[in-house]
């Protein structure tokens, strides 16, 4: 069977020398295929019960979209990191504000960014790179229960989930693709997706926590952090 780029040579052919040069070919190039987009449910076991949980970081390695609308950014506020975890993407700088009326010190000792922001006061802001991707675990040296992830993946095709457990990633090219997964309890896990062409593809991902358990970490010395004492509202 003839294509329609041999069908409108043919046709060419058979016209006089003028009117060929007059005929314009139709444009024959392929109809793109529509991406589709995957819609992820993610439980994890504790105590022989799958719940859903927030928080986990859904991505597709390798794999592209639009750019990030906001620059992402991970506050201290209370004591406390917000959010817990920040899913960005490898390259991102991501900044660090200060909201408390104390001073806090943001760093990292993981292997695949490690840094130090050094100690700065309310109002103020500092900013980290993430170049390589890998779960980046951040504290802050003078409150021992400030405790956060930066999850950095490989692409920016990603998403975190909900309350509800569900993480929906558009714009996922149709096709066999490999889908990851990272929670702070379950760890990673990672499998083949077929995403159908301009469709929606639901998938669950079950994780096992239940030899999670949270370990204290040491100062950016290596240190024991001292007892709480007055220095944690003065600094």
């Amino acid at each position: 069977m003839l294509s329609r780029l041999t069908v409108a040579i043919v046709a060419l052919m058979t016209l006089s020398p003028r009117a060929a040069a007059q005929a314009p070919l139709k444009d024959v190039r392929p109809t793109p295929v529509p991406a589709g987009e995957v819609r992820v449910k993610v439980l994890v076991a504790v105590d022989g019960k799958a719940l859903p949980v927030a928080d986990a970081v859904v991505w597709f390695p390798g794999l592209h979209g639009p750019a990030p609308a906001a620059p992402p950014k991970m506050a201290s506020r209370d004591k406390r990191f917000e959010p817990r975890v920040l899913a960005v993407p490898q390259g991102s700088a991501v900044a660090f504000p200060n909201y408390d009326k104390i001073f806090h010190n943001v760093f990292s000792l993981s292997e695949a960014s490690p840094f130090d922001l050094g100690l700065y006061r309310n109002g103020a802001a500092r900013t980290a790179s993430f170049e390589k991707p890998g779960v980046v675990r951040v504290y802050c040296n003078i409150h021992p229960q400030m405790a956060a992830y930066v999850v950095v993946v490989d692409g920016n095709l990603y998403a975190q989930t909900g309350k509800d457990g569900f993480a929906l990633v558009p714009g996922v090219p149709a096709g066999r693709r490999t889908l990851k997964v990272w929670e702070e309890r379950g760890g990673e896990w990672s499998g083949p997706v077929d995403v159908p062409a301009g469709g929606t593809v639901d998938v669950t991902v079950s994780l096992d926590g239940s030899k999670w358990k949270e370990q204290p970490h040491k100062n950016k010395y290596g240190k024991t952090y001292p007892p709480p004492d007055d220095d944690e509202n003065r600094y």
